[in-house]
């Protein structure tokens, strides 16, 4: 399904960037790999995030009031994000997608404004409505990740400087990852790291999900999922776990690998979806 862009814009603050050198440098060496892992009473999602070495280091998750309710999630120095999660249980992720040449723009918007916005929506149908209202025109590609646990649906947005399309997933674990420096090489590398890992005996667990996100096979390197390069590395980990009706988020500043086992945590009360609350006072009635 596509998208067109343009509909109802609104006006959005220029969040602050990076000095010309820096940059450029940082769209060259951005690499993510997500991993989402649905359970019988919601989800787990860990994402590694990779920079460059100039970027300013982000900040850690802080519960933020939407117009609707609550929403979790770590900040840029300049304002945007790339993770969140909402108490509706909504969870959205952002990558770059480097398969897609980037257009020269006139000007850019910083692709740090789509989930800070967007975590406002209660569901995943509402996530169209909310993109359509962002100046997409003036951001590079990306691909956005909305996980569902309400309707137990998983989509994927993706802009390609022309048009928004739209992908439904099923309800089932899933890999995404993006890389700067080859990408079509990254996904093959990681893709085979990821299918031989899901034969473990732990597999799916959250011990396992982390020690995925720490993974250096087959090499510590550039292809890794946790990412060492020169110039670029894994600057953070952000892991999400729902259950029943509470929702956590945990960052961990730096690269799993570094032996530091400190993780910033938040929560957040999962609000029951009306559709569940009618099921469950049928229920209760049923019973009495």
């Amino acid at each position: 399904m596509e998208i067109s862009s343009g509909a109802c814009r609104m006006k959005f603050p220029r969040l602050k960037t990076f000095p010309q050198n820096s940059r450029s440098l940082n769209l060259k060496c951005s690499m993510c790999t997500v991993s989402f892992i649905p359970g019988a009473d919601g989800y787990c999602l860990g994402m590694n995030r990779d920079e460059s070495r100039l970027r300013p280091i982000a900040f850690q998750p802080e519960v933020r009031r939407t117009p609707d309710g609550f929403a979790v999630y770590p900040s840029e120095p300049g304002g945007g994000t790339w993770i969140g999660m909402n108490d509706s249980g909504l969870c959205l992720a952002l990558i770059n997608w480097y398969k897609v040449p980037t257009l020269p723009l006139r000007r850019t918007m910083s692709r740090g404004i789509v989930v800070k916005e967007m975590i406002q929506s209660r569901t995943v149908g509402q996530l169209s409505s909310f993109l359509r209202r962002l100046p997409l025109e003036e951001m590079p590609p990306f691909r956005l990740i909305g996980i569902s646990p309400r309707e137990s649906c998983v989509q994927e947005f993706r802009w390609d400087q022309n048009r928004v399309t739209r992908l439904r997933h099923r309800w089932a674990a899933r890999h995404w990852f993006s890389s700067g420096l080859d990408e079509e090489q990254a996904e093959i590398t990681r893709r085979e790291v990821c299918r031989r890992a899901w034969n473990e005996s732990d597999a799916g667990e959250l011990g396992w999900l982390r020690r995925l996100h720490r993974s250096h096979v087959p090499e510590r390197g550039g292809f890794s999922i946790c990412m060492h390069r020169e110039e670029a590395f894994t600057v953070s980990y952000t892991e999400i776990e729902l259950c029943n009706t509470f929702g956590t988020m945990r960052y961990h500043p730096g690269s799993l690998c570094g032996g530091d086992a400190q993780f910033f945590e938040k929560t957040v009360s999962i609000v029951m979806a009306p559709i569940a609350a009618k099921a469950l006072h049928r229920t209760l009635r049923e019973r009495g």
